[in-house]
């Protein structure tokens, strides 16, 4: 049985121009959706009827144990302080290889050694935090404004 080990995941965002990686993200969590329901029920039936309505993407987080020496720390405080919010395009990939994605005349092209979790979003500003024993931390709100696209690795063939 093939899981995906958390560690080695990478985080990138792709700002218009560039890819941007994470540098030493700690966790990532990117919320759970929240879908409507329509009620279509009518006045003589027995049981509720309903269909399904809109889509609400979720708001997770980002967290990091600061480094000011990160250029990557720095641009994502930058990131969280922008107004208005600046959307940008996130990519999560899996631990199956390293390879980046790149960009080529603002086109992302994406590795197809790992498995990578995409979305648009934007941070919302945090305050550092500051526990005994820790390392200055930042938790930044994570405002998802897609739902997550999943885009599954290539598998090489099994050769007998």
């Amino acid at each position: 049985m093939a899981r995906i080990k958390v560690q080695k995941t990478q985080v990138f965002y792709f700002d218009g121009t560039a890819i941007v990686p994470v540098v030493c993200a700690k966790t990532i969590d990117l919320g759970q959706d929240s879908e409507e329901d329509v009620d279509v029920t009518c006045l003589d039936s027995d049981e509720v009827d309903t269909d399904a309505g809109q889509v609400t993407p979720g708001e997770g987080s980002l967290a990091i144990d600061f480094d000011d020496e990160n250029a990557s720390h720095l641009k994502l405080l930058e990131l969280s302080k922008t107004v208005p919010k600046k959307t940008v395009h996130w990519y999560l990939g899996s631990s199956h290889s390293t390879a980046p994605p790149t960009v080529t005349g603002g086109v992302v092209t994406l590795p197809d050694s790992r498995t990578w979790w995409e979305y648009d979003g934007y941070l919302k500003r945090a305050a550092p935090t500051f526990e005994k024993g820790q390392h200055v931390g930042y938790s930044f709100p994570l405002k998802r404004r897609s739902s997550v696209q999943e885009t599954i690795r290539t598998i090489p063939p099994v050769t007998p």
